[in-house]
């Protein structure tokens, strides 16, 4: 059966509801050599600036305003790989609405610090991505508390979609936006807010090789499981696309592409020489697709830098490959 999508009203209610303390982030130009400044094809909507660190705030603020007050009162659950533990931390201290996460052990580090420090519990639950929605759910009925699963929750993909917005009305001109797709979410709310606004954009979605759930899923025309994964973007580290952000991904987005770790490096390397940008692995997926050339460079383009919560071991890999 059809899922019923994501309306342009529900981002723009959810956008509408952001506090203050929300950043609408600023759109960079980036001149990938000197002879371009001045004439920039690609800029960057420069997420990593964003409270916390990371895009997924918004979405966090989003879904605690969806809940009742009952739900509010008994806390929630949920799973991440570390930017949506400290957004929902974050969101949860500022409305106070107690809140735990599902990591996996090889988080890092200062993820799990941030997201402690925050006000979050932290429960481990092994190597294994695909056993951090059962955790969630044992906890939740163990303690009574409600289990979020951003995969699968709508006003996830709303309060995303004000990336969308704020890119169509910050850079008019733009003709095609890319943007990192792990388990959809991010992707699937920039691609509906900006296809329900101004249908002539192209969204691009952009993957590392080792991290391609979705691409296969597109292909195959169903959600599909990786059996390994393997990439330094740790923060995309889903091994199957949800089954909700899927349904907007196939009506919204425009093609998906793939980056190899090399191309990812390189990416980082420009964002932080050239662009002063300090991310994360997953924060440079998106630029890499336009400086790798797997996109048309000749549009003018947004990237989604999505996140900088990046380690100190993390940057001297990247600087090296």
């Amino acid at each position: 059966m059809k899922a019923t999508l994501t309306t342009l009203h529900d981002i723009k209610g959810a956008r509408n509801a952001l506090p203050s303390v929300v950043r609408r982030t600023p759109i960079l130009p980036l001149a990938p050599e000197s002879c371009d400044i001045g004439h920039e094809k690609l800029f960057l909507k420069a997420e990593c600036l964003q409270v916390t660190g990371a895009y997924k705030v918004r979405a966090a603020f989003n879904v605690i305003r969806c809940l009742s007050e009952v739900e509010r009162k008994r806390g929630i659950v949920l799973a991440s790989s570390g930017n949506f533990a400290q957004a929902f931390a974050f969101a949860g201290a500022q409305l106070g609405v107690s809140v735990v996460v599902v990591m996996l052990d090889q988080t890092s580090s200062n993820k799990v610090l941030a997201t402690q420090e925050l006000g979050a519990e932290v429960v481990f639950c092994g190597r294994d991505a695909l056993n951090r929605q059962p955790t969630v759910e044992a906890i939740a009925g163990d303690r009574g508390i409600t289990s979020i699963d951003t995969w699968e929750y709508p006003p996830v993909i709303a309060g995303h979609g004000s990336i969308g917005l704020e890119i169509i009305e910050d850079a008019p001109e733009v003709e095609q936006i890319l943007v990192p797709v792990s388990s959809g979410g991010v992707a699937a709310g920039i691609a509906t807010a900006v296809k329900l606004s101004s249908p002539r954009i192209r969204i691009i979605g952009v993957q590392p090789e080792g991290a391609n759930a979705y691409f296969l899923s597109r292909k195959a025309g169903k959600p599909v499981t990786l059996n390994r994964w393997d990439t330094i973007a740790d923060g995309l580290s889903a091994r199957f696309p949800g089954a909700y952000p899927f349904h907007h991904l196939q009506e919204y987005l425009d093609d998906v592409v793939l980056v190899s770790e090399k191309d990812i490096a390189a990416s980082f390397r420009s964002l932080l020489y050239r662009g002063k940008l300090l991310v994360e692995p997953a924060g440079a997926v998106a630029a890499a697709a336009f400086f790798s050339g797997k996109v048309d460079q000749d549009r003018t383009t947004v990237a989604a830098v999505t996140g900088g919560n990046v380690t100190a071991e993390t940057v001297q890999t990247l600087l090296s490959l």
